[in-house]
């Protein structure tokens, strides 16, 4: 059944070892600004960084809740939840929870935030929100616009999975998303799903899933390591190589040279925490706005 609630994908939290150390990575390295910063020392260390979208990078330091300390021990720090902004958290709760999604935990107030926490069907977490005050930064972020063709703009998060038509359809039939962009392979592949507010200029911004057969060897041995996962971020950018070449620059570790594959340029780094951060020749934003709205997604061979 089809939700009545927009869920808007905000951001994405990220669980980091070094505050500072994180700070200055996504800052000197991908060029992300910071948006808005809580910290109260020995109690909470939560910053927000977004490039080129209104959606944003949450990084999250010690000291961590008992979930957050529970999937550093499984998966050490990395990407650990998905976040949707709502216009009532407590609405979507209660739909939600009618949907026989499962709970992690019931609204409630969390900063200046009122969240309740699910988890989709391969235990993966997600928030969802309305902040308390409509002038809460963390409501509409400015998106900060990329200059030049090696400038960095976020663009998607990336959910690795071993059933990628489920996980499709939970968040399609779930949370209301719509698949924009295919790539499908043997009942594997990889998708690009956007959300209702999907906009090429302020919120361009989308949830890739991929999953079996056909993986390429670092997700093959992500998903053997860690079960699904979220795997890895990614930056788009008009010249991939100039901007892999400036990131290496500034200092970010290399992970794979760019190369052609599924209709575009790409290329691969690594975070402060050694995650993967993927740099990629964006596909058109104003076509996938289009497979939103009619219905038909871009298909990539």
């Amino acid at each position: 059944m089809p939700t009545e609630i927009t869920y808007r994908l905000h951001h994405f939290g990220l669980l980091c070892q070094d505050m500072d150390q994180s700070l200055g990575s996504y800052h000197d390295h991908f060029g992300s600004q910071l948006t808005s910063r809580w910290y109260n020392r020995g109690l909470l260390d939560i910053s927000f960084l977004g490039r080129g979208s209104d959606a944003t990078v949450e990084l999250v330091a010690a000291p961590f809740m008992p979930y957050e300390e529970s999937f550093l021990d499984r998966h050490g720090y990395g990407i650990n939840h998905l976040s949707f902004l709502v216009d009532d958290a407590g609405a979507a709760y209660e739909e939600l929870k009618a949907q026989g999604v499962r709970v992690a935990w019931e609204p409630k107030r969390v900063l200046e935030l009122w969240q309740c926490g699910f988890y989709d069907e391969d235990g993966l977490l997600f928030e969802v929100f309305n902040p308390l005050d409509p002038a809460n930064p963390l409501a509409t972020p400015e998106p900060i616009r990329a200059a030049r063709p090696d400038d960095l703009s976020l663009n998607h998060v990336s959910l690795l999975t071993p059933d990628l038509r489920q996980a499709e359809r939970f968040y399609t039939d779930k949370l209301g998303m719509k698949t924009v962009l295919e790539f499908r392979e043997d009942g594997g592949g990889f998708v690009l799903l956007a959300d209702r507010c999907f906009d090429p200029e302020t919120h361009n911004f989308t949830l890739e899933i991929v999953g079996p057969p056909g993986l390429e060897p670092r997700e093959q041995a992500m998903l053997e390591k860690h079960g699904a996962c979220l795997d890895h971020l990614c930056y788009a950018a008009e010249d991939v190589q100039s901007a892999w070449q400036a990131t290496l620059a500034r200092g970010a570790p290399n992970a794979a040279a760019p190369v052609q594959a599924y209709g575009t340029r790409l290329a691969w780094v690594k975070d402060a925490d050694g995650n993967d951060v993927e740099i990629m020749n964006p596909y058109p934003a104003e076509r996938l706005r289009a497979a939103l709205v009619s219905g038909a997604p871009i298909e990539i061979s």
